[in-house]
């Protein structure tokens, strides 16, 4: 069983249905609402880069960072393909440093903090971020809700046939750990026309609205909204992904 994104990195952006233009607006319409034009944006956990490109479209100095190298390499290209000036470095969140410390705008798109599946994890994140922000600054990120884990991913199975590649997803949700595994099995192109089958694991961990919030307060953060993702709206029983906006405090 193989690291998450080693193999699902080069379909990534073909299964994803999102649209990042729309998401990078929502995030900086956000930012605004809280008095926030910024200039530059760390993007944690950035995958294949589509969001942090979003917002280097939009005049922003973006670094993404991502614990994948397969990612990371998609990312690279993405931005190469585009002319888009970002850079992209293989780091993880859980110790993060940078030489620049003073970041007026870091995100963490996609449910990037589900991954953390220990509180000690999501403590370490919290404090780089805090770290490498400037006082005042925000930090933006979603996480997958109760309903998403426990119903959607669930203890379900999904499967899907493409053209040029084929997977299996099998997930199981532990109440007693509140975490997610997600087995994903791929069949994908070898030589001679054979496909190749091969499988690597994923797991998310649940966290509470509540949770969150105390670890914010923890860190040196003001939670300053809460909503339903992309709506300015509180979350209903029904929201798949909860968007939270977290200051800086002044200290």
């Amino acid at each position: 069983m193989n690291a998450a994104y080693t193999h699902l990195a080069q379909f990534y952006d073909r299964l994803m249905d999102e649209d990042t233009q729309a998401w990078a607006e929502y995030l900086l319409t956000l930012a605004s609402q809280q008095g926030l034009e910024p200039s530059r944006a760390l993007d944690l956990g950035c995958g294949t880069g589509s969001i942090s490109l979003a917002l280097a479209q939009r005049g922003l100095e973006v670094v993404g960072i991502d614990l994948s190298p397969a990612m990371i390499a998609h990312a690279e290209e993405k931005a190469n393909q585009l002319g888009c000036s970002v850079q992209f470095l293989v780091q993880d969140m859980r110790r993060l440093e940078l030489p620049h410390q003073s970041w007026e705008l870091v995100v963490a798109a996609c449910d990037a903090l589900n991954y953390l599946t220990t509180a000690e994890d999501f403590r370490k994140a919290l404090e780089g971020v805090y770290r490498h922000l400037c006082p005042g600054g925000l930090f933006l990120f979603d996480l997958n809700s109760d309903v998403k884990l426990k119903e959607v991913y669930g203890s379900n199975s999904y499967a899907d046939l493409h053209d040029d590649f084929a997977y299996f997803w099998d997930n199981q949700f532990c109440d007693e750990e509140q975490l997610c595994t997600m087995q994903l099995t791929f069949f994908v192109p070898g030589p001679e026309g054979a496909y190749l089958r091969v499988q690597e694991q994923h797991v998310q961990r649940l966290w509470l609205p509540q949770e969150v919030e105390a670890f914010l307060t923890e860190a040196g953060f003001e939670l300053v909204g809460w909503y339903e993702f992309l709506t300015f709206s509180s979350p209903s029983e029904d929201t798949h992904r909860w968007q939270f906006a977290a200051r800086k405090a002044l200290r």
